[in-house]
């Protein structure tokens, strides 16, 4: 009899288990994953929804989007947490989780700062000028890092993500990360990041995710190869927006 229950315990512990980007998606045959610093080994650790979860909009209505799978990741209030910014999102949830300080800049060139926010400093916004001449409530709490990121995600697109990347070496099939970007800069504009990497027989393959407006759910983009996208031409077709190689772009 306890044999049964710790069975029933065990399988039940494993039903409810959250499955990760690493292990929803196998490589291609003939692959292997690429290296990945922490930061891309980060991207492959991302839980996801169950397989038939729907891309849901800000406002909680589902929408037709070429999603392989949904990441868990929240949305900050209102139609503001689009492409760039669910990019943003994870890279600076990831640097606070290593005990560095987020700053990331406006569209205007001003650098918002973590650091400022939590120590109850405010960013005043004039026309396109910024002078950091508010105050607010300090610490590091979550409603305090909520706030910083919805006030970021006002001011930051893809136009600023070029201040905030370098454009890395060589060439994509050989140089590509976890955690690279590939941006078209603009209004809108479009940028998608690249979740996991994979090299075999002189090929490369990628997994891509991406935000889009109106502000939804960040998910990975249903690649031709069980999610995958093989990294060929100048070009990366993904949908609804195809990017190009030249938009190829790291954080430092």
């Amino acid at each position: 009899m306890l044999g049964i229950v710790i069975a029933l315990l065990l399988c039940g512990s494993l039903a409810s288990a959250t499955e990760t980007l690493a292990s929803a998606f196998a490589v291609p045959p003939g692959a292997v994953r690429a290296t990945a610093e922490a930061w891309g080994e980060s991207l492959r650790s991302l839980p996801l929804y169950p397989v038939d979860r729907e891309v849901m909009s800000y406002r909680g209505d589902a929408l037709a989007m070429p999603a392989a799978r949904v990441v868990e990741l929240p949305l900050v209030a209102g139609d503001l947490q689009q492409c760039a910014d669910s990019i943003l999102r994870l890279r600076a949830e990831w640097e606070r989780k290593q005990g560095r300080e987020p700053a990331y800049h406006y569209t205007s060139g001003y650098l918002s700062r973590w650091s400022d926010w939590k120590a109850g400093k405010r960013p005043v916004v004039s026309g396109s000028k910024v002078s950091l001449g508010g105050s607010g409530t300090a610490g590091d709490t979550e409603s305090n890092w909520t706030g910083w990121l919805t006030n970021l995600f006002m001011y930051a697109g893809t136009r600023s993500l070029g201040r905030d990347t370098v454009a890395p070496p060589g060439a994509p099939v050989a140089g590509a990360q976890v955690g690279d970007l590939l941006v078209t800069p603009g209004s809108p504009g479009h940028a998608v990041l690249i979740v996991d990497v994979a090299r075999g027989e002189g090929h490369t393959w990628v997994l891509v995710g991406q935000g889009f407006m109106p502000a939804q759910d960040f998910h990975v983009v249903r690649g031709p190869a069980s999610g995958w996208f093989e990294v060929a031409g100048d070009t990366l077709p993904t949908a609804p927006i195809a990017m190009e190689w030249a938009g190829w772009r790291r954080f430092p």
